[in-house]
């Protein structure tokens, strides 16, 4: 069997597809201290609390046209007032609570929306190597940091000039400009900046597209065992996703994609059945990708293009949960978006050295169940749950064991061993992705080289 492997030369595409509590009393107080320190926003502007406050008691006026109008008036305000409404189960008036249901679902449906779109980054003028990944960071809400051994670099200064540039682009322009290479860190959601090696200074096709960075990294062509006419085009490749992002997996069909030879010949999927979801292990942002093609034995081309979609599913819109003291008890439901959490028990006992011990279940479910779910829920395991007391201490479990898994639903039950007493001092929280969304990815790669020796 023939077989070799050819390095991509570096060219880039684009895509526009751009202290405790003693009484009950104290009790609901420190809910209230929670509703107000976690939805507070700017004293002035048009999203002020007390301009929210008052659109809100206009959702229970007189009239049909007042309270359709504080509704739109707060939804034109968009996503960045959802931290500052109330929970729909802590408002005692129905039309009020009605409401507010409606306005956090189209609002968090808008913010998972905008969380997909590629984040962006202004920068002019000269800055060093620190002050430049700080603003990336600041401006994107992507962590970018300098390697050991690249920690040398942090002073040298970069001239730049991007105008609401890409992070993608903002970073590989900076990797161009001082001989840098970027790399995930296993197990982190950060990237780190490092010197690149003679070796890693090699050229790759690549294409930014919104939020991902696919990398053609190299090109193989293998012969067939007994197909004298038809060669196997396998292309090797990277997805990257901004690590801001929470991926679950990526999925593709055989036939989503479609290549063609420099003649606008086309090159049959080398399975056009074939379906992949790559999932991504929690904290992951970076999947290999192989494409498969059918290529002629017959003739030689030197170059091609792909065409396609790749879909990537993505959490988005993470909300802080929260169960007060008057709320945990067995049954509670809080919902937020398209997932509910519902508390199965709750139970703190005395444990040595004057401590607790503490077990909390919990029941998960999403509106969007189905075989994709059923195949990837294991992120559901990774969602932050903990315990926090008023000066915003938090406190991890220590363990978990899972309960119960059925479709779209896991329960799960959270141990925390030795915390500090009283019970009362705690507020539990789960934090967890209000809507997955599908995000598709626009391929569009063109002049591929395949360059085959004899």
């Amino acid at each position: 069997m023939l077989e070799f492997t050819i390095p991509i030369n570096r060219r880039k595409t684009h895509s526009l597809v751009s202290s405790p509590c003693r009484l009950c009393f104290s009790f609901i107080l420190l809910a209230v201290c929670y509703c107000n320190s976690n939805n507070a926003v700017a004293d002035e502007g048009p999203a002020s609390r007390g301009r929210i406050d008052d659109l809100i008691r206009d959702l229970d006026a007189r009239t049909l046209g007042e309270r359709s109008r504080a509704e739109r008036q707060i939804l034109d305000l968009g996503p960045i007032v959802l931290k500052n409404l109330p929970a729909p189960e802590l408002i005692e008036s129905t039309p009020i609570r009605e409401s507010i249901r409606r306005i956090r679902k189209q609002l968090e449906q808008q913010a998972a929306k905008e969380s997909s779109r590629p984040s962006h980054v202004s920068l002019k003028g000269v800055f060093s190597l620190r002050q430049i990944l700080f603003e990336i960071h600041q401006q994107t809400g992507n962590e970018v940091s300098l390697a050991k051994r690249g920690s040398d670099l942090s002073e040298k200064e970069f001239a730049v000039d991007w105008n609401a540039v890409t992070f993608w682009d903002s970073l590989d322009d900076l990797c161009d400009r001082g001989a840098l290479v970027s790399k995930f860190v296993s197990g982190s959601d950060a990237l780190e900046i490092s010197t690149a090696f003679h070796s890693q200074v090699k050229s790759q096709i690549v294409q930014c597209t919104g939020p991902f960075r696919l990398t053609v990294d190299s090109i193989e062509v293998r012969s067939v065992v007994g197909n004298q006419h038809q060669q196997l085009l396998r292309v090797n490749g990277r997805l990257a996703i901004e690590p801001r992002l929470r991926a679950l997996f990526l999925s593709m069909a055989a036939d989503d994609l479609n290549a063609k030879d420099d003649q606008g010949r086309p090159l049959p999927a080398w399975n056009p059945d074939a379906k992949y979801e790559l999932p991504l292990r929690e904290g992951a942002h970076e999947v290999a990708v192989v494409l498969d093609f059918g290529l002629p034995a017959a003739g030689r081309i030197k170059e091609f293009a792909i065409r396609g979609r790749i879909h990537c599913q993505v959490a988005a819109a993470i909300e802080r949960i929260i169960f007060d003291q008057t709320s945990q008890t067995r049954g509670t439901i809080r919902r937020r978006g398209g997932v509910s959490v519902r508390l199965r028990d709750v139970a703190f006992s005395a444990s040595r050295d004057n401590k607790l011990d503490a077990e909390i279940g919990v029941a998960v479910s999403y509106d969007n169940g189905g075989p994709a779910f059923e195949s990837h829920r294991t992120w559901i395991f990774h969602n932050a749950v903990y315990l926090e007391t008023k000066s915003g201490a938090r406190t991890s479990f220590t363990e978990f064991e899972t309960a119960q898994q059925s479709d779209g639903v896991v329960a799960v039950d959270y141990h925390w061993r030795n915390i500090l007493a009283p019970a009362s001092q705690y507020v539990f929280i789960y934090e967890a992705p209000t809507l997955i969304i599908d995000v598709p990815i626009e391929v569009s790669v063109d002049k591929i080289p395949i360059e085959v020796t004899e």
